[in-house]
């Protein structure tokens, strides 16, 4: 009779000690979480990004762009070309309420073999801070000959075996869902803004220029633009 009244007790403590165990799991994973993301990101592989743009000049990229696609003729903008007329022509500044905390320090793209990243640079309350959003061009024929061209706000999936959510970005070094980027969005907009007229029925700025390009893709660390288009042309959703 001893033994059968302690039973239970021993159950109730091993489910006691799991729990815990559970708990720690927890909040050890939300710790090492918040330390990736107050780290920021290394950028010293970036081209024409800080000390390996210095001396250096940028291109003219919204005449370059105006002429391919006056021309017809196919273009391609390295890393090094965005990130050096992206320092030469952005002012960054934070404003809004937390303009005494955050600044905004600067902005860079990174260029892989098929997405890009677009990285801003913060200090906030005095700590260097890195937000980033991954992006990647699908394209497709339709039977018309038409292209349908969509910009997405992913790299892709975490693992092909889930294929969703897709990597959307990193906060710090940490990489988040797509779906995480949706709260930091009005920040990308705004930037998007600075290269975009939208008042204008004929393409103005950079983004208006890469928009009327019936081709768009990110092939071996470069943007490569193609303005000759097939039969047709669709343009799914844009990503701002």
């Amino acid at each position: 009779m001893a033994d059968k009244e302690k039973e239970p007790k021993s159950k109730s403590g091993c489910l006691g000690k799991l729990g815990v165990l559970f708990l720690l799991l927890i909040v050890g994973g939300l710790g090492a979480a918040l330390f990736q993301i107050s780290q920021p990101q290394d950028m010293s592989d970036i081209a024409g990004y800080g000390p390996r743009g210095a001396g250096q000049s940028a291109r003219n990229l919204k005449g370059v762009l105006a002429n391919s696609l006056k021309g017809g003729y196919e273009l391609s903008l390295t890393e090094h070309d965005l990130n050096l007329y992206l320092r030469d022509t952005l002012k960054v500044k934070q404003g809004g309420l937390l303009e005494s905390q955050v600044s905004l320090d600067d902005v860079a793209i990174r260029l892989k073999d098929d997405y890009a990243e677009i990285i801003m640079v913060r200090t906030v309350a005095g700590y260097p801070f890195t937000l980033s959003m991954y992006l990647r061009v699908e394209q497709s024929e339709l039977p018309n000959g038409a292209i349908l061209k969509e910009v997405l706000r992913n790299r892709g999936p975490y693992h092909e075996s889930i294929p969703r959510p897709g990597v959307g970005g990193r906060f710090g070094k940490l990489p988040v869902p797509e779906g995480f980027i949706l709260l930091v969005m009005p920040a990308f907009e705004k930037l998007a803004a600075v290269y975009r007229d939208t008042g204008s029925k004929e393409p103005v700025k950079e983004m208006d220029f890469i928009e009327e390009m019936a081709r768009f893709s990110i092939i071996d660390g470069k943007l490569v633009l193609d303005p000759r288009p097939n039969t047709g042309e669709m343009m799914g959703p844009g990503v701002f």
